[in-house]
């Protein structure tokens, strides 16, 4: 996944199409993992919610909202230019932007240009990128060559970000015996795949919040392994690890089966089935059904 800034140039606005909040917080994650640069974030969600896939120590953020809470910014054009022009006038960095959809629908698109236009100029001679994600759909033909004009459109290879996030994990599980199952990473659905066991030695909780970020690319319920990104003790944390590892790794085995009955075009029942272990329950009702169906 391209996220390195070295390759855009500084004083630019960038857009990228957003495909899900998911997808755009694992890029801001990997940027502030991996770069000196300062990172901020405008976010569509409140704080407490972008926990489990950033690390907000490292990324400074901002709740688009309308309660009067700490660190939020009101859903606005000035709010937002005001917040943008004021931050690039120090040091250096990148601004992700989300949520833009929306001021779009309050304000139409002549005032988001305006502002955009605003924030172009703020940029000259800074040392700041600002990078919108936004639904592309919302706008026009029209409007999204105006858009394109003010704004570089930016693209990042989906199959590089998950083979990249798991080469920095295995960087630090280099010393882990292989295991029988070979790695495998699927870009399109949500084909479930095994991931590398993450040994006591080898665990953090950046390295557990990049698996959470992996599991749930996947389409994995994995919120029962939230509370380790908590915990005091990482001993604690690492048995709740490991007790979502192996619902994921038996998710996997129940889904590996399931293809073997949608082969036999049995997909309704397969559907609801898939549905059920990536909620990591109903593991032996769900294996007892291949059983009579295979």
């Amino acid at each position: 996944m391209r996220v390195s800034v070295e390759d855009l140039d500084v004083g630019k606005l960038y857009s990228l199409r957003y495909e899900s909040q998911g997808k755009f917080l694992a890029i801001v994650d990997k940027f502030s993992q991996n770069s000196e640069k300062h990172a901020m974030l405008v976010s569509r969600s409140p704080q407490r919610r972008l926990l489990e896939q950033i690390d907000l120590d490292k990324v400074e953020s901002y709740w688009m909202t309308t309660y009067d809470v700490l660190g939020a910014i009101l859903p606005s054009l000035e709010a937002l230019e005001d917040l943008v022009t004021s931050r690039v006038s120090n040091h250096e960095g990148v601004i992700f932007i989300e949520g833009i959809e929306r001021l779009v629908a309050l304000n139409g698109f002549s005032e988001l240009m305006a502002m955009v236009m605003k924030i172009k100029d703020s940029l000259h001679r800074k040392q700041w990128i600002v990078i919108f994600t936004i639904n592309e759909e919302v706008f026009d033909e029209i409007q999204l060559t105006k858009w394109h004009k003010e704004v570089i459109p930016w693209t990042i290879v989906e199959k590089e970000e998950l083979t990249n996030i798991d080469i920095s994990i295995k960087e630090v599980l280099s010393s882990e015996p292989d295991n029988s199952v070979a790695e495998e990473y699927e870009t399109s659905g949500n084909k479930l795949s095994f991931l590398t066991k993450i040994p006591r030695d080898g665990y953090t909780k950046d390295i557990l919040r990049k698996r959470i970020l992996q599991w749930r690319r996947m389409g994995l319920d994995v919120s029962a392994a939230e509370p380790a990104l908590y915990s005091t003790s990482d001993d604690d944390g690492y048995l709740i690890y490991k007790k979502v590892e192996q619902n994921a790794r038996r998710a996997v085995e129940l889904d590996n089966r399931l293809d073997l009955l949608e082969e036999r075009g049995i997909k309704s029942e397969v559907t609801k089935m898939r549905f059920r272990i990536r909620q990591l329950t109903g593991f032996d009702a769900v294996e007892k059904r291949i059983d009579e169906l295979i």
